[in-house]
């Protein structure tokens, strides 16, 4: 007798032989193994909550009144809520216009450090490149050995950079170890798409542009990563190279207001509105966690994005088929 079974009966008779012939061939784990999964959750876990607390502690005592967080005992969560200290950090004039330079030597830095450092990459991957090998130890050489501040210092003030917003681009469009990624990533795409593409008349711009780019975007990422965090963080540039305070990005302001004079006028100015004096509940252990949470907050929203570019650039070349 022959029974016809509805589309649904079969498609759950389909997976359940899937899902047996899956576990037959599943090896059992022993309890050794069971054992040491546990362990190693519980051993990552711990360690990921350590790593993480310090931000969650820096987070909580920004959101909590200054004169309160003095007393001690916030850990987790802001035991009296306040805006104060976010709100004495942007009264400050300075911070937006400083904000906006850190912004723009970010995104232009990062946007042209990938365009120059991918066809330097480019260049050097063609073998009849006229010097390829003394362009390759070029290259080489200042990522083992550097000449220092003063050179540096020298050389953008021959180039005419000093108090010039591009002195914070300019400088770093070139990076030894950017290079040497992004080239080892070209180096393994087939040369059978090169040769097609000149075969049907494309030439280096256009190979380069419409080929070589879209399949090194994991090497794009990382260097755009790498380069933008440098440039987010970095406030020695603005120290030694600009004498107006109106051209400091925003990590060498923060760090002059965390020196000296400059928190106590700020913490002066919050004290005093429209002439009269007020109590405020800001403290200078406070204005710092907030100016390190304005710091770091950019960073920690772009990252997850790009984390797995960034993985997965950081490995091309370690594995060879």
């Amino acid at each position: 007798m022959r029974v016809n079974l509805s589309p649904t009966h079969k498609r759950t008779r389909r997976s359940r032989v899937f899902s047996a012939s899956f576990s037959a061939k599943m090896p059992s784990r022993s309890l050794g193994e069971k054992i040491f999964n546990v362990f190693n959750l519980i051993l990552l876990s711990g360690f990921a909550l350590l790593c993480l607390y310090p931000f969650v502690y820096i987070l909580a005592l920004s959101f909590n009144e200054g004169r309160d967080a003095v007393r001690g005992g916030v850990f987790l969560f802001p035991r009296v809520f306040s805006l104060e200290n976010y709100t004495a950090v942007f009264t400050d004039s300075r911070i937006v216009s400083s904000f906006l330079i850190s912004v723009f030597r970010t995104v232009m830095g990062a946007f042209l450090g990938v365009l120059v450092n991918a066809l330097f990459a480019f260049a050097l991957s063609k073998r009849d490149l006229p010097l390829r090998k003394f362009l390759n130890w070029f290259i080489v050489i200042p990522m083992y050995f550097g000449a220092g501040i003063i050179p540096y210092y020298l050389i953008c003030r021959a180039l005419g950079l000093i108090n010039n917003i591009w002195v914070y681009v300019l400088p770093w469009l070139s990076m030894p170890f950017y290079i040497m990624l992004m080239r080892i990533s070209i180096l393994d795409l087939p040369p059978s798409l090169e040769e097609s593409a000149k075969m049907d008349g494309a030439g280096y711009i256009r190979i380069f542009g419409q080929i070589v780019l879209p399949l090194i975007m994991p090497s794009i990422a990382t260097v755009a990563l790498l380069g933008g965090i440098f440039h987010w963080n970095d406030w020695l540039d603005g120290t030694i190279l600009t004498s107006r305070s109106d051209m400091w990005p925003l990590q060498t302001l923060l760090l002059n207001i965390l020196q000296g004079a400059d928190m106590a006028n700020l913490l002066r100015s919050r004290a005093t509105y429209n002439g009269i004096f007020r109590r405020v509940s800001v403290t200078p252990e406070s204005l710092k966690m907030a100016m390190l949470v304005i710091t770091v907050l950019p960073v920690f929203l772009v990252y997850p994005f790009a984390q797995k570019y960034f993985i997965r650039g950081m490995m091309v070349g370690s594995i060879k088929e």
